[in-house]
């Protein structure tokens, strides 16, 4: 059984478009653990998605078995259910109210008999737990809620999920990260299994320690390129590779260098520290011979090959695909027209559309002001502006919800209970819910096209009367623009909990959606992870110690008022007044 990918190509949903994989053609086989190696940003995390299923390429084909992974805009379950991906951070996926319950929705999507179940959830469980201080207690006891479990307990769980369900290809995203070293030692045992079954692993790290000396194959990926395809012990006589790549070396590498530079050749490959005293030892013996490997004709044009592309691409890095979708929002639309505008003006006109839109009640003038905000939304790229639809669809059916239930009316009337629907009440309701749902879009708008820094420098100046009476201006523009800040969080989030979702559920989905059924799991880890960024943020600004003479500080090299704005602001301003017309 192979994966194949031919000339798949990932371009990045920012506004520039960048690369995340391009023309990247290789074949994976069972039986083989890979590893993919990368500096960050250079695609190792886009490639595990998109293998298991979760990001569709924009270029090329993925083949399993011959058969296509994308047919007609879906991923059948045959494939998906073959691909187990652990991510990066799987204790973030947890949601349940008790572990027997977290293995349960994993091994749903199989349907399994009962007896099944319980044999790969009590394998699961007898490689991966162990028992906790003297008495030899399990600490993943079915009971057990996994919110009670250690941050690297949580972690090791999340890899016993992403292994219960026994899946042909394993697909593990920096798995020994916040590992403890027995933790380390079950996940080596686990690959292992999995190569002795037959069956594949792909994993993508920078532990080059851990996880070289056990691995068959290494990919080198650099800015969403292939740049190398070669054995452990071929990439450990190419230290080039690596060290061009942006990777550090791991010891074993560092010492044969250091001994290379006293003049000591080591008489072979070592990737263990066993193999390494052993190679020393040898070397002793015969400390005037240069004893080096000796590489076929073909592996070393390939490895040269490698190294000119390695030469000829920038090695600055990038971004992962998670900081991507994160910094989309600020980054994302800073080009341009928008990139352009100064945040003041950005603020003025913010200011003056919902004023406008506060001061409406009437269907005509509200949605007149709806049509800046859609005109100025549709500049935005194609994928943020994606985003945004699929971000107000939940909002457009709580509206709708909100509005049915203020238009319900009970009476007792007749002695019994009467239900009845008030459409005056209803539309009172739908037209304010109208009115939030114009100003969620414009500042939605606002904090996707707008920097932070930018954001809170221009609050300040909006807010400059109230410098001038000293009142906290600088406390409460930071407040305002950490609020905007947050919408774009959200949608980055919910991004990447779907992805979670979607791999643990293994339904056959259209890239970017949820089903009803799993919106369950994918909203208590994603408050959690909104929880946590909150507090982050909040110790982050704490320990920086945000003061108002910095916010004021940073004006001056961050707004620059132009010809253009000024015109800007100006048919603002008309539009503006043309609103308060109407609404008279």
């Amino acid at each position: 059984m192979a994966i194949e990918l031919e000339h798949v190509g990932i371009a990045s949903s920012q506004a520039d478009k960048r690369a995340l994989l391009q023309d990247v053609t290789v074949k994976l086989n069972c039986g083989e653990i890979t590893l993919v190696l990368g500096c960050t940003g250079s695609g190792k995390t886009t490639l595990l998605q998109t293998i298991a299923g979760l990001k569709p390429p924009d270029t090329g084909s993925l083949k399993l078995d011959g058969e296509p992974f994308w047919q007609n805009g879906k991923v059948p379950q045959s494939i998906l259910l073959q691909m187990g991906l652990v991510f990066q951070f799987p204790e973030q996926q947890l949601f349940a109210r008790s572990i027997g319950r977290e293995f349960a929705y994993s091994l749903r999507p199989y349907r399994l008999p009962d007896e099944q179940k319980k044999k790969q959830i009590s394998e699961a469980l007898e490689r991966w737990d162990s028992p906790a201080g003297h008495e030899g207690e399990e600490r993943f006891h079915s009971d057990r809620s996994p919110f009670a479990l250690s941050g690297g307990e949580r972690r090791r769980l999340g890899l016993a999920l992403g292994t219960a369900t026994q899946p042909s290809w394993l697909l593990l995203d920096e798995p020994s990260a916040g590992l403890e070293a027995q933790g380390v030692v079950m996940l080596l045992e686990a690959l292992n299994q999995q190569r002795n079954a037959g069956e594949g692993a792909i994993v993508a790290t920078h532990d080059l320690d851990t996880f070289l000396p056990h691995a068959d194959r290494v990919l080198l990926l650099q800015e969403g390129r292939l740049v190398a395809d070669l054995t452990p012990r071929e990439l450990h006589t190419r230290p080039d590779l690596l060290e061009l790549a942006g990777i550090g070396l791991p010891p074993s590498m560092q010492l044969a260098q250091q001994f290379a530079a006293a003049g000591i050749h080591l008489s072979f490959t070592a990737l263990t520290p066993e193999e390494m005293a052993e190679s020393i030892v040898r070397s002793i013996h015969e400390p005037f011979e240069q004893k080096v490997d000796v590489i076929g004709n073909e592996d070393q044009f390939r490895i040269d090959e490698a190294k000119q592309a390695l030469t000829s691409s920038d090695t600055s890095g990038g971004e992962s695909t998670q900081e991507i979708m994160y910094a989309h929002a600020e980054s994302g639309s800073s080009r341009g027209l928008y990139g352009a505008m100064d945040p003041r003006l950005k603020w003025v006109l913010y200011i003056l559309l919902v004023t406008a839109a506060m001061l409406q009640h009437h269907w005509l003038g509200l949605s007149l002001t709806l049509v800046p905000v859609i005109l100025a939304l549709v500049v935005l790229p194609r994928q943020a502006l994606i985003g945004c639809l699929k971000l107000m669809k939940p909002l457009v059916l709580f509206f709708l919800i909100s509005t049915v239930l203020s238009g319900t009316t009970l009476s007792t009337e007749g002695g019994g209970l009467q239900f009845g629907f008030s459409l005056m009440q209803a539309e009172a309701t739908l037209l304010n819910v109208y009115r939030l749902f114009i100003v969620t879009l414009a500042s939605l708008w606002f904090s996707l096209t707008t920097p932070y820094g930018r954001m809170v420098a221009g609050l300040n100046w909006v807010l400059g009367v109230g410098q001038k009476i000293k009142l906290p201006v600088s406390s409460f523009a930071l407040a305002v623009s950490l609020i905007f800040r947050f919408i774009p969080m959200i949608w980055s989030e919910w991004q990447r909990f779907s992805l979670i979702v979607r791999a643990r559920g293994k339904a056959a989905l259209r890239p970017n959606t949820v089903r009803v059924r799993d919106l369950g799991p994918m909203v208590i880890p994603l408050l959690m992870a909104l929880f946590q960024r909150a507090e982050d943020m909040t110790i982050a600004m704490e320990m920086r110690k945000v003061r108002e003479n910095s916010l004021l500080g940073a004006r001056s090299s961050l707004l620059v008022w132009s010809k253009r704005d000024t015109w800007i602001c100006l048919i603002g301003l008309i539009v503006f007044v043309f609103y308060i017309w109407i609404r008279n």
